[in-house]
């Protein structure tokens, strides 16, 4: 069922217009990152289930989605600037943060640089690797393929994504096949920033309280007990078998845990 109320804007940042998705609602805002190559429409289940319950504003990462293509070879930094310059741009002060996959980095570098201005951060599909374990990753990065007359190129990508799905879901095949076409040419330039982060290093440095969730079939569920090591006062929620797709098929459970924290944190 569509939301009525949901509507799309844009915000001028000081590179090009970050464009998001905007539930209204009471009290201090909830704001959203996506993974790679999806955009904020991956959310939208999530906000139809929490409509009316606080502001929530999903944004499109530079380089997804409507947003502004990412001048240069960006870093982490740079993507959580341009997040910081569009939250600026909206007028909010205080925000509680939901970051999924290559979100989450973008979201923990902001809530770093950024203490006084984040209630809370909140993460599903933690990539918590040692140095060792993402230079692979970091040295996989490459430019996209060139399109090709015989369309390979697309259909590269589309058995790329059937491995990404626990079942298949044509919706969310065609989704997620559009998100990585419009960013077919920016894409790999959020894989260099996210493996060029030491993540958790970053995430040790975060004082505000965390949510740390993960799917139970998650491609980083086995790093997943490292969080806690690190951070033993971060909240612990393992979801249900959704792989990378926590906010779409088990919207419910993730929508039930977040609700469960921002009380307990909003409590004091």
């Amino acid at each position: 069922m569509a939301n009525r109320a949901l509507r799309k804007a844009y915000v001028d940042t000081s590179v090009g217009q970050v464009h998001y998705r905007y539930v209204p609602g009471p009290g201090t805002a909830l704001v959203m990152y996506h993974r790679a190559p999806a955009s904020s429409l991956s959310f939208e289940p999530m906000m139809q289930l929490m409509a009316g319950e606080r502001p929530l504003y999903a944004f499109d990462i530079p380089g997804f989605g409507e947003s502004f293509e990412p001048p240069g070879n960006p870093s982490a930094a740079d993507y959580a600037r341009w997040l910081m310059e569009a939250i600026d741009g909206l007028g909010l002060k205080k925000i509680h943060i939901f970051a999924h996959h290559t979100g989450t980095h973008f979201a923990t570098e902001m809530t770093v640089e950024h203490p006084a201005r984040v209630a809370s951060l909140m993460l599903n599909g933690i990539a918590y690797l040692t140095p060792e374990e993402r230079a692979p990753y970091a040295a996989g990065v490459k430019e996209p393929a060139a399109p090709d007359p015989a369309g390979e190129y697309m259909a590269g990508t589309f058995k790329m994504i059937a491995t990404l799905l626990p079942q298949f879901d044509a919706r969310l095949y065609h989704t997620e096949m559009v998100g990585a076409m419009r960013s077919h040419a920016t894409r790999h330039k959020s894989f260099a920033a996210v493996w060029g982060q030491d993540y958790p290093a970053t995430l040790k440095k975060v004082t505000c309280p965390i949510l740390a969730t993960c799917a139970e079939n998650e491609v980083w569920r086995f790093c997943f007990d490292r969080v806690f090591v690190d951070k033993p006062e971060a909240k612990r929620v393992l979801l249900g078998p959704a792989k990378f797709f926590t906010p779409e098929p088990d919207a419910p459970a993730t929508v039930a845990a977040i609700r469960e924290f921002l009380q307990t944190v909003e409590k004091g």
